[in-house]
């Protein structure tokens, strides 16, 4: 990325940016100045010497005025890759004839990939964001043990969202021992779409957080609703006696879930064009 002008001449100048010489005759003086000795020698180089952190703060800047458009693209593209990986799993169940073994183990892998993306959507938009800004000296390392320290606690609450649902969803009637196969990946399934998802985008303090806000207008609590919804309006057809393939457990909870899933990114993605569109015009 290109340093914005302020900066670079900061750089050439050695000076700050209420001080950019614009004349011959300020260049002169600066020089004069920076090489001069007593008082004012020692002014100068204390403001010298905290010229990069202001200058850090300058370029940290210039990326966040940029931010929203950044993030609004990583949305639209992020919401897409979310619809397609979905359509492409129904598709998938559709064409294996909802054998039970080959439609657990598709819904295994969905699982881990929605995971995936989503841990490669935090990465990219915290470099985008620049989250890691230049760190040296103690309080870098202070922040790599930070970093280090949230994702192991990010990872230990996913297990526990995944055995939390297993556990509820053996209170609401699944067998404990029979079909532990089949509710094990079904919680696999809506602990990926509903619950890990807050944690790989808010953190540890994802249920602190989502308690503070109580809206349903984020994504997070958006995609956390629909997937619920979906995978319990996905029991109602196991009791009906349509003898279809796919009207077994956990089949057709795992595919409300989906359809849910399919909803909520056609939904978001919608409403990131249309907010994209309408500053675009008001831009012109």
């Amino acid at each position: 990325m290109t340093q914005p002008p302020a900066v670079v001449l900061c750089l050439v100048w050695e000076c700050t940016p209420d001080e950019l010489p614009s004349t011959p005759g300020r260049r002169l003086q600066a020089a004069q100045v920076h090489s001069s000795s007593g008082p004012e020698s020692a002014t100068a180089k204390n403001r010298n010497s905290e010229t990069p952190n202001r200058l850090t703060d300058d370029w940290a800047m210039v990326p966040r005025a940029q931010l929203s458009h950044v993030n609004s693209s990583f949305s639209i593209i992020k919401n897409t890759v979310n619809l397609s990986l979905a359509v492409v799993l129904l598709g998938y169940l559709v064409k294996s004839g909802y054998k039970l073994d080959l439609c657990l183990h598709a819904l295994r892998v969905y699982s881990f990939v929605v995971v995936v993306v989503d841990v490669g959507w935090r990465v990219i938009s915290g470099v985008a964001s620049h989250d890691t800004l230049i760190c040296s000296g103690s309080k870098g390392r202070t922040k790599k043990s930070s970093k280090v320290a949230e994702i192991s606690l990010v990872f230990l609450w996913s297990i526990g969202s995944i055995l939390l649902t297993h556990i509820i969803t053996v209170l609401f009637g699944a067998y404990i021992v029979e079909n532990f196969e089949e509710t094990f990946t079904f919680s696999l399934l809506v602990a990926s779409l509903a619950f890990i998802r807050p944690l790989i985008t808010l953190g540890p303090s994802a249920l602190l957080i989502l308690l503070e806000r109580l809206t349903w207008e984020e994504e997070c609590e958006g995609r956390c609703v629909c997937v619920l919804a979906g995978a319990w309006l996905g029991a109602a057809p196991i009791p009906l006696d349509w003898d279809t393939p796919w009207q077994v457990w956990p089949l057709t909870c795992s595919i409300g879930a989906v359809l849910s899933e399919i909803g909520a990114s056609v939904f978001f993605l919608v409403r990131e064009v249309n907010l994209r569109t309408h500053s675009r015009s008001k831009l012109k």
